[in-house]
């Protein structure tokens, strides 16, 4: 049998507690007389029921105490119970005077409740002393200390920039774009690409650049006269020329004959000769046509000798004036233009919905659907519209394969201790030849070269650090920089931040 014993400071928790740790089946538990935790039977009630269900007795030192006696006697005392037992028996459960209808039967005894076995248990704090606003400005403290770690921890950021010369390497390279492909091949120069379609309607005014000289013919009324003794006959648009002078030209308007003469007609005292009137209209628009009364003009291939004609009034109504007109140039150039503003415009919104691709220059080809002019050639204006609605079909691969494949291109030439940064180098390309139907591409990059910095060391080797550490540290790498601590106010501590999650370093070069 293991003894236990407790004193005034003991709780009910460690008696519990040391009961189902100890490993004898029996406990005996002894108390100071100070100890008025175990006086109570509902706490002896609990340590047994507690050491029950640990499988194990537990005996208190007051009932060790008034069992002894019974030992002494021994024997006798044992008699004495069993004679007891015995008279108690023989009474077959009736008593003397007492109606056993009557007697109230006991109640049965409440099932015990077993108490499952505690593996965790709350420290044991001592009370408090002293006055509780004490406590409370030692919280108080407490939290500013942990809040103002919290804020030196998370709070303050520090971004260090490497300052460097900027280092460039352009290349070219000749690739097939290939729809069959399914992947970038280097070594055989092979780009996959694909075909993406899109349509465009758009309308641009242009100003009229030719010019047209435009107005009306001279008219006019004249006499043909006939020297000869035979007569003449003349269809409708017969010309005639002025005799002498500028060679306008006009035509009869109508058909005239003209009967033969007395041989010497027109001379004294000879009959005059015969002549016929018909009305005229010059071949050409303008001012020149406007003869004056009395010109004598040549009628076909006649000898103006026997044939003539002459005017008896002036020749009116002839004008001209040069005007601004729509050519054919004019219309050409203006579409020209239109669909290179559609081509960009076509472009620009297949790459920012496939930010991905790249349209190789002359990759992207149109058809038009429908054409449309607001005036037709060699109408007066001085400006038009041109209406175009156009298919583009754009032939793309992607950004990223190209820049792999120059990348790769160029990687064993690249100078010791510099790489290529993907994101800030440009590239380009344009299509060379169609090869059925693949694309021979002429590839170009200007690759922006960034030196090898060890960003995760660096960020690891400048936590926590003073400043003067951290420029030594930073000097001995070989590289002009500079550092910038936000908020700006935590430069006064002079501390790089605790944490290297909050430490960004960038590569600048200089311009």
């Amino acid at each position: 049998m293991k003894r236990l014993e407790f004193d005034e400071n003991s709780k009910l928790a460690d008696i519990l507690k040391k009961i189902q740790q100890n490993e004898e089946s029996e406990i005996e538990i002894l108390t100071t007389p100070q100890v008025s935790l175990l006086k109570l039977g509902l706490n002896k009630e609990v340590v047994r029921l507690v050491g029950q269900a640990s499988g194990k007795k537990v005996f208190f030192k007051d009932e060790l105490a008034a069992k002894k006696p019974e030992a002494a006697v021994g024997g006798a005392a044992v008699e004495v119970e069993k004679d007891a037992g015995k008279l108690a028996s023989d009474n077959l459960g009736f008593t003397e005077g007492k109606d056993v209808v009557e007697e109230p039967k006991a109640e049965p005894a409440p099932a015990e409740v077993p108490v499952k076995k505690k593996w965790f248990f709350l420290p044991k704090i001592p009370p408090l002393k002293g006055p509780k606003w004490l406590y409370f400005l030692a919280g108080f403290i407490l939290l500013i200390i942990l809040g103002t770690l919290f804020l030196f921890w998370s709070v303050p950021s520090a971004t260090v920039i490497f300052l460097t010369e900027k280092q460039f390497k352009e290349a070219e390279l000749t690739l097939v774009a290939s729809p069959t492909a399914d992947k970038a091949d280097a070594e055989k120069g092979i780009i996959p690409t694909q075909m993406l379609d899109t349509t465009g309607e758009d309308v641009a005014e242009a100003k009229a650049t030719g010019t047209k000289t435009i107005g009306t013919p001279a008219k006019g009324r004249v006499a043909i006269v006939n020297r000869d003794t035979a007569e003449k006959k003349y269809f409708a648009g017969t010309v005639i020329t002025p005799a002498s002078g500028p060679a306008t030209q006009f035509t009869l308007d109508a058909a005239a004959t003209i009967s033969a003469s007395p041989l010497g007609c027109g001379a004294n005292p000879s009959p005059p000769c015969s002549e016929a009137a018909v009305d005229v209209t010059a071949k050409a628009i303008g001012e020149e046509g406007n003869l004056a009364a009395g010109t004598v003009l040549k009628v076909g291939n006649a000898d103006v000798n026997l044939v003539f004609a002459v005017n008896g009034t002036n020749f009116t109504g002839g004008t001209s004036k040069k005007v601004t007109v729509i050519s054919s140039d004019d219309q050409k150039k203006a579409k020209e233009d239109l669909i290179k503003k559609m081509e960009e415009k076509a472009k620009k919104d297949l790459e920012e919905k496939n930010p991905d691709i790249v349209i190789a220059e002359g990759g992207l080809e149109n058809t038009v659907v429908d054409e449309a002019y607001s005036n037709k050639i060699d109408e007066e204006a001085q400006d038009f519209r041109v209406t175009l609605k156009l298919k583009f079909t754009a032939r793309v691969f992607s950004e990223k394969d190209l820049k792999d494949l120059l990348i790769a291109s160029i990687s064993d030439s690249l100078p010791a201790g510099y790489s290529v940064d993907q994101e800030r180098s440009v590239v380009e390309s344009e299509v060379l030849e169609k090869l059925g139907e693949d694309l021979k591409v002429l590839g170009k990059i200007k690759a922006e070269l960034v030196p090898d910095i060890p960003v995760e060391d660096i960020k690891k080797n400048l936590a926590g650090k003073n400043f003067n550490e951290a420029d030594q540290y930073l000097k001995s790498l070989g590289y002009e920089f500079e550092v910038k601590v936000n908020p700006p106010i935590f430069r006064i501590f002079g501390t790089m931040p605790y944490s290297g999650k909050r430490i960004e370093i960038k590569i600048s070069q200089k311009d």
